[in-house]
């Protein structure tokens, strides 16, 4: 309430205002004690102000900055600096605050007053400006260091009717942590938005696309076309490992010209770079006018943090800043190093300014370079194969193992059971997604014979086992060493491997037919590597046992043989396939288990690796069927082939191929029968196993069917409060509901109509208020029982009687109204006789107290009618004069009887003939 009483105090005394300065301007915090403990609750705040230099009786060598724990205190001018835009100066304000614990605080300024004439800021002369920034004060022991964003291109900016006006603020985080940029409103107190403030290209007579690149920060306005001043208000927020910590506010202002200049055109060969540490960044920069302003020089700049890196800065050379001839060739150039790996990409900004109208600061072009250095990936990975182990080994040692900001922690190891046998790009770093488990616990640094190791004892003879490993990377909390943020690099190249293949190993799992009783499953196997079995150790003769389980299941205890084949001399031919016949395919699905028995050994040479049908599943839907299928199988099956027997049809005909286990047949018919199976295609990647693998699935057949609702419709609601209609008018209280159509939203066919519910509370539960049986009508008007005050929802109902869900729920507000007249006369000639509202609207009662001009109060009441008759407390008849009112409205809201916010007082005059 205070902010709102300092805004209308503002507005109703503009004279005492007429000197005004603010266009722009920020708060940057810095951490001040990172390394000691004794300093470790301490910030240092810079305000940053653009102000006018001829208002010099209000220029200000010091503001009062509020540091958000209840404390504030007035800071002086450090720093006075003129900008490229005459009349305007840069001014900061740094000092130190020592908070008492750690927390997050909003620091925030305000000062009297903007300059005159912003079109989007109505009366802007009489508007204080204000800027706040949200800071998180953490335990740099805990958590590293942290300090707000910093910008380092000018908020003041040039543009012209009809062209392309782009700006970039040059935000950048001295702790390297992640920005995202968002626009907010212009505020005229701490937290307090200025009313009617609306975005630039949005002022009447104005026009054009204006957005912001939430990770760049670009700012592009796609045409302005009415000159003025503006002023624009953006956030820029920083997170660590995707916490949000501090909020950075700039206020900014764009000069709209009526100029028929172009702004410059920068050449770059791309805006994203990828490098690994240690690779050099190097590209050149053309800048120049348009072909239309041949006569103008231009100036190049390029700021951003790889510039203020301690070390090895980049740099952008020719150096020069001044306007020269068209084209400007610099060139950008930085040596990156293993200290500049980082999860967060280092933005450059360019800037080209040409020196014409409006003079003398000329249009500006911003294009920005994002540049993300990654850990490079470990190299020459190589396996050594034992009999129940595979060893590991990479390059030793590692290029960026030396590192210690970011200081390197060591590697972990990566597998997964078939190949992924993608590309490591330079942009994606980690294996996340890819179907790789992580087989280390914790980063390792184990070596032998010059090389990095690790041994994986976790295997199975028969599968097939790919690695690739990360190298990661870590940054510490200055004192204690404790990790705040890890960093994992580009993963290594993919090396699998398979134990020595001495157990036969099964390829095909097959439906060949489905029925109940008579289901057919086609079973084959590979039989061991003679190289890896040792035949003096295992003598024979060579049995193999095929055994089957009911359902899809690995555990031993399921399986039952179900046939065996022999041969005395491992050479000696013997079957590798079976047929297993009467089955309930239909039913079930099954799993096989193919084991080697040597002499007379009751153990198996190794343990089975179960394989199973494909089992799948199919759901019938609106004009679609839902196919979705499971399996366990020891290879890998990189795809799955869909097909389909259409209704009439006497074969299956492929519809689709498919790399997730499931599929959505869409465009069928409801009511005829479609029948589908799958065909897995898979491999087990090793050069001796034939390839591909092609197993079916049992079929499956469904009838589609209209079960699917409309999608739900998108409601707004018109209340006697946007009409602006007299709500003294009963009959003006009604809703007016309009909704969207699903045939126009989602393209739905079969709606038939529409039912509307409504509750008075949102707690209570929607009741049906209206039942439109026709597609096409599109709108509702609905009395409620008490003013206008409720919620309503709507859904759509198509032929076959499925609602939809319910749309956006839309609760509609009373917009009380209490109005009273400055005079009235109890004369007893039935004419305004009494002090009544003028209007009154959704108010349940006042406290009303009117005084006499002597401060005596002579009439109260809580009738929100008043019917005061001009007598005082006694009855006794008072004389004409002016009276004095104060009282309190209490509204009827949505959410009850409230207290309005504002108090309502002034004078009535009362005249009479006594």
């Amino acid at each position: 309430m205070r902010l709102r009483f300092l805004f209308c105090f503002f507005a109703l005394f503009p004279v005492v205002l007429l000197a005004t300065h603010n266009r722009a301007g920020e708060i940057i915090v810095r951490a001040a004690g990172c390394d000691n403990p004794s300093d470790q609750l301490t910030v240092c705040a810079t305000i940053v102000t653009y102000t006018e230099t001829a208002q010099t009786e209000v220029d200000r060598d010091s503001l009062e900055i509020f540091w958000g724990d209840g404390s504030s205190e007035f800071i002086g001018r450090n720093v006075e600096v003129p900008t490229s835009t005459p009349g305007i100066q840069r001014n900061e304000y740094t000092f130190c605050h020592r908070y008492a614990a750690f927390g997050r605080y909003t620091l925030s300024f305000q000062d009297v007053n903007r300059v005159r004439g912003v079109r989007n800021i109505p009366g802007s002369v009489n508007i204080p400006f204000s800027v706040t920034t949200s800071y998180s004060l953490v335990n740099p022991i805990l958590n590293g260091c942290n300090s707000s964003p910093e910008l380092t291109q000018s908020p003041i900016d040039n543009a012209c009717i009809g062209s392309v006006w782009t700006h970039n603020p040059g935000a950048f985080d001295i702790d390297g942590d992640s920005l995202a940029f968002e626009f907010t409103e212009a505020n005229f107190a701490p937290g307090a938005p200025i009313p009617n403030y609306v975005l630039p290209n949005q002022v009447t007579g104005s026009s054009g696309d204006l957005r912001i690149d939430p990770r760049t920060g670009q700012i592009t306005w796609d045409t302005p076309s009415l000159p003025g001043e503006y002023n624009l208000a953006f956030l820029v927020k920083s997170f660590r490992n995707g916490i949000p910590l501090d909020t950075l506010v700039r206020d900014m202002q764009i000069f709209v010209d009526d100029c028929s200049n172009e702004p410059p055109v920068i050449e770059i060969a791309r805006e994203e770079i990828c490098v690994v540490a240690g690779e050099l960044v190097e590209f050149d920069v053309v800048a120049g006018a348009p072909f239309s302003d041949t006569e103008q020089q231009v100036s190049l700049t390029a700021s951003g943090r790889p510039f203020d890196l301690p070390g090895n800065p980049a740099t952008f050379l020719p150096n020069g800043d001044g306007f020269q001839e068209d084209p400007v060739r610099r060139s950008f150039r930085w040596q990156t190093q293993c200290s500049d790996i980082s999860n967060q990409e280092y933005f450059v900004v360019l800037r080209a300014v040409d020196n014409g109208a409006p003079r003398p600061s000329g249009l500006a072009t911003l294009r920005t370079v994002s540049i993300k250095v990654v850990a490079p990936p470990p190299e020459d990975l190589q396996t050594r194969i034992e009999e129940d182990l595979i060893t590991l080994s990479w390059a030793n040692p590692y290029s960026c193992e030396d590192s210690d900001d970011p200081d390197f922690l060591g590697f972990t190891v990566w597998r997964r059971e078939g190949s992924n046998n993608f590309a490591p790009d330079t942009c994606e770093t980690g294996l996340a997604g890819r179907g790789y488990i992580q087989l280390t616990d914790t980063e390792i640094t184990d070596e032998a014979d010059g090389r990095y190791v690790f041994e994986d004892m976790d295997v199975i003879r028969g599968r097939t086992y790919c690695y690739r490993v990360l190298a990661v990377m870590a940054r510490r909390t200055p004192r204690t060493g404790l990790i705040f943020e890890e960093i994992e690099s580009i993963p290594s190249q993919e090396i699998c491997v398979q134990l020595d293949r001495d157990i036969p190993l099964l390829t095909k799992v097959d439906v060949v037919e489905t029925s109940s009783t008579a289901g057919i499953i086609d079973i084959c196997w590979v039989l061991p590597n003679p190289t890896s079995l040792d035949t003096v150790v295992n003598s024979g003769p060579y049995r193999y046992v095929l055994s089957r389980a009911n359902g899809q299941t690995t555990d031993p205890a399921d399986f039952t043989a179900i046939t065996s084949f022999e041969s005395t001399f491992f050479g000696g031919g013997v079957d590798t396939c079976y047929t297993d016949t009467n089955l309930d395919t239909e039913g079930s699905a099954f799993s096989y288990r193919i084991e080697l028995f040597v002499a007379d050994e009751r153990e198996p040479v190794g343990p089975g690796q179960p394989a199973t049908s494909v089992r799948l599943n199919g759901t019938p839907t609106d004009r679609a069927a839902a196919l979705d299928w499971t399996e366990i199988v020891p290879w890998t099956n990189l795809e799955y082939e869909v097909f389909r027997r259409d209704p009439g049809a006497t074969v299956f005909s492929p519809v689709a191929t498919v790399t997730e286990m499931m599929y959505r047949d869409t465009g069928l018919q409801n009511g005829l029968e479609y029948c589908y199976y799958i065909r897995s295609v898979g491999s087990y990647n090793i050069e001796d196993i034939p390839s591909p693998l092609l197993n079916r699935s049992q079929e499956v057949c469904v009838v589609p069917e209209d079960d699917v609702a409309p999608c739900a419709p998108v409601l707004v609601v018109e209340s006697v409060c946007d009409r602006e209609v007299d709500c003294t008018d009963t009959g003006n209280l009604f809703n007016i509901l309009d909704w969207t159509s699903p045939i126009d939203d989602c393209g739905a066919t079969d709606v038939v109509g529409y039912r509307v519910y409504f509750t008075v509370d949102s707690s209570g539960a929607p009741q049906l208020v209206g039942n439109i049986e026709s597609p096409g009508l599109l709108t509702f008007n609905h009395t409620p029982p008490d003013g206008i005050v409720g919620c309503y929802t709507v859904t759509a109902v198509d032929g076959n009687g499925n609602e939809s869900e319910p749309s956006n729920r839309v609760c509609v507000e009373n917009c009380p109204i209490y109005e009273l007249p400055n005079v009235f006369t109890p004369n007893a000639d039935n004419q305004n006789d009494l002090l009544q509202p003028r209007a009154l609207c959704f108010v349940e009662r006042v406290d009303l107290k009117i005084f006499n001009r002597w401060g005596q109060l002579v009439f109260e009441t809580d009738n929100p009618s008043i019917d005061w008759d001009g007598t005082n407390l006694n009855g006794d008849p008072l004389p004409s004069g002016t009276y004095y009112y104060i009282g309190q409205i209490f509204e009827r809201r949505f959410t009850g009887i409230t207290q309005s916010e504002s108090p309502i007082s002034g004078y009535v005059e009362l005249i009479t003939n006594r």
